[in-house]
């Protein structure tokens, strides 16, 4: 009985063996308990975390360079400016490109036309990102591996945003269309606006003046038509709509009823985030010089400066970003500095909505490109808006006092007014829009920022990201030619790129 029960085993084994031998080896190296199919909405979240810029983490790294706060003791980070290589988002945009094979999947309808267009926001948003810190990227190669470009040409920056550009511009036209025909359209897994594609073609046209105005030194690029295409924009909200208040704004809310999207330094319970991460001079001197309202909610006065009867800001001091970071601490202990309020950035899990595109920015780019002469308008009118938005969103009202100073009263579409623009637009990025606020500054120069001893880099606050050192392993003849191409064979956070000569 054994031997026959054996030989019935030996025979089912091969005859297992047998059939299996015929399967390829990309089947027997599928795992039958996961899913190879993608959930776009899955998808769609995973990108926007991605996209998605904490201002909270890493010490607030963006913002220190920025100037709005410094760190007080080295031993968790510092303001020496001399940062190393950029950020690639290649992993990123192969999520994209899934996104639309898994979009596909759905049929031909609205919600698949929908995540295929939010695909052209996202390529534009990352490779303008990118493209911000170093310069030339992979764009036009990037990613065809299976079709054999194994080590990718890097594309000028110019030709990176005529792309990024081109992109917006289709998103905006074929989600004009959606909407047409069926208003209520919505894509699941959004968690910046909740599927409602009204609004992210707002979010569209707000990118695209964004990006038309990071590129200001180029107005003169007949190829490039940025006066152009920004006068199209602003000229016609119909056909282009914008921003207009906070609640077009794209950013990330946190919430209490999930622990992993609590806000990001809830609790605090030791007072370590707030006490480390005092303000910058360069932030605080321009909203106490102009009696801005908008301080005394985002800020706690410095506990060891004694009231002035005669003057509420007195009490706000920042830190200059240049000292050395031991004389800093020195003076925080003896409360010499203002902080985060606590009351109102960490009153429960659910903190404050972290911006990363907001009406408040493109009220500030209109008025800008008004100044500029790039399209017509009322400057002053879009200025004021901007200031009032960025107050609103803190649940703040300015004084009427405010308004009449003439550091605040428009000065009209000139150098001096051009100047007002850039330092209230500056205001409102205090712990928002990523690295929006430095290169902003990078660009124009507005505000002066503070360099002392703790500058680690020759004295000068630089200007760009190197490339990574994977490149230079993985797809070194590329980057080496990019590199050659830009800077002559540097590569420093010092060399200036195409957009910023």
């Amino acid at each position: 009985m054994k031997s026959v029960y054996k030989k019935w085993i030996l025979a089912a084994g091969l005859v297992s063996a047998l059939s299996t031998g015929c399967k390829k080896i990309e089947e027997l190296q599928q795992n039958p308990n996961a899913s190879d199919q993608g959930s776009p909405k899955l998808i769609l979240t995973g990108i926007e975390y991605d996209l998605y810029d904490n201002s909270w983490t890493s010490y607030s790294y963006p913002h220190r360079m920025a100037q709005s706060l410094v760190l007080n003791f080295d031993y968790y980070g510092n303001q020496a400016y001399n940062w190393g290589s950029g950020d690639l988002y290649y992993n990123t945009l192969r999520n994209v490109a899934r996104l639309e094979v898994e979009a596909d999947k759905l049929g031909s309808n609205a919600v698949t036309k929908s995540y295929k267009i939010l695909a052209k926001f996202m390529r534009a948003w990352l490779y303008s990102r990118m493209s911000e810190q170093m310069g030339d990227v992979p764009l036009s190669d990037a990613m065809k591996a299976a079709e054999g470009t194994y080590y990718p040409k890097y594309d000028p920056q110019k030709e990176v945003f005529k792309q990024c550009l081109q992109w917006l511009e289709e998103a905006n036209t074929e989600l004009g269309a959606i909407i047409s025909e069926n208003p209520s359209t919505a894509v699941q897994g959004d968690v910046f606006f909740n599927g409602d594609v009204t609004k992210w073609r707002k979010a569209v046209n707000s990118l695209a003046l964004r990006i038309l105005i990071s590129l200001s030194k180029k107005e003169a690029d007949t190829d490039l038509k940025i006066k152009d295409k920004f006068n199209a924009i602003v000229s016609n909200p119909s056909k282009y709509p914008v921003m207009t208040g906070n609640g077009d704004n794209m950013s990330m809310t946190y919430n209490s009823s999930h622990l992993s999207n609590n806000f990001p330094i809830w609790p605090d319970d030791s007072k370590f985030y707030v006490n480390r991460n005092i303000l910058g001079a360069t932030w605080v001197n321009i909203l106490t010089a102009q009696k801005d309202a908008r301080i005394f909610k985002i800020a706690s006065p410095a506990t060891g400066i004694a009231d002035d009867p005669l003057n509420p800001f007195a009490r706000y001091k920042g830190a200059k970003t240049g000292d050395i970071q031991s004389d800093i601490q020195t003076q925080t202990n003896l409360g010499k500095y203002a902080t985060i309020n606590r009351d109102y950035w960490l009153k429960d899990a659910n903190g404050v909505p972290c911006i990363q595109l907001g009406a408040s920015e493109t009220y500030f780019n209109i008025a800008e490109g008004i100044n500029r002469g790039w399209t017509s308008g009322d400057a002053a009118d879009n200025y004021k808006k901007g200031i009032e938005t960025s107050t609103a969103f803190y649940g703040v009202t300015q004084t009427a006092a405010f308004w009449t100073q003439p550091e605040v009263t428009y000065k009209g579409n000139n150098a001096d007014g051009l100047k007002q623009i850039l330092t209230q637009k500056y205001a409102g990025f205090f712990q928002n829009s990523g690295w929006q606020a430095f290169f902003n500054q990078r660009r124009t120069g507005v505000p002066t920022f503070d360099i002392g001893p703790a500058n680690e880099n020759g004295g000068k606050i630089p200007v760009r990201w190197t490339y990574p050192q994977s490149e230079y392993t993985n797809n070194g003849v590329s980057v080496k030619a990019a590199v050659q191409g830009q800077f002559g064979g540097s590569d420093t956070r010092n060399d200036v790129m195409w957009i910023l000569k």
